[in-house]
């Protein structure tokens, strides 16, 4: 039964996927001029927002601790499988992509600063995944080329780049929870170095495409 901890993490982190997604969406979809048009619903509107994204950031970083923890566990208990491998890189994907999808929506529709280039970004990377899954399921194998270290890294830069929206938005509830104030400013510098982190990982992204095709070429 034991032998089955790594892939049982694995599966953990890809149902938890669209479920972060979906925090992140009731956590940022109020919309900005809801204190004019509805100023009476906007407090609780608030309340329950911070709510979201308090689960938001606490599901992503049980489900990121998965990505690390289901590795080591398959490694100690020599427990590797063709089922891991295929389902690892999925579980991973979906983690990264359908809350970046999530990010990329709201910040058009509310016009976020830098809004473009975080969708930019955030389509070359889930573009990326989607070609790369669609390649290694018509491989012979069903795995295709095996996932290149700097592929892990890639993907760190990704949990990296889709983990500081997220944590940034649970802030006020954590930094009220610990009787610090009752706020959180986002500065400039903050959000220029999130959209720096996401096009690293951007960057990444296309390069290991472009490794995995030639791999397989």
């Amino acid at each position: 039964m034991i032998k089955h901890l790594p892939n049982a993490l694995t599966l953990l982190r890809l149902v938890l996927a669209p479920l972060v997604a979906l925090a992140v969406w009731q956590s940022l979809a109020i919309p900005a001029d809801a204190a004019l048009t509805a100023p009476q619903a906007f407090a609780p509107l608030k309340a329950q927002a911070q709510g979201w994204a308090l689960a938001a950031a606490i599901m992503f970083v049980l489900a990121a601790l998965t990505d690390l923890f289901d590795g080591m566990a398959a490694r100690a208990l020599n427990a590797h499988s063709k089922f891991g491998r295929i389902i690892d890189p999925i579980a991973d994907k979906a983690l990264v992509g359908l809350p970046l999808v999530v990010l990329s929506v709201i910040a058009l529709l509310q016009a976020w600063p830098l809004a473009l280039p975080i969708a930019l970004a955030s389509a070359v990377i889930v573009g990326r995944d989607l070609l790369i899954t669609w390649l290694r399921f018509r491989a012979p194998d069903g795995e295709g080329v095996r996932v290149s270290q700097l592929a892990k890294w890639k993907t760190a830069v990704e949990l990296v780049a889709v983990g500081i929206p997220i944590l940034i938005s649970a802030a006020p509830s954590v930094v009220s929870a610990l009787g610090a104030g009752d706020g959180f400013a986002v500065s400039d510098m903050l959000v220029m170095a999130w959209v720096g982190v996401l096009a690293l990982a951007a960057a990444l992204s296309a390069y290991t495409a472009s490794q995995y095709l030639l791999a397989r070429s």
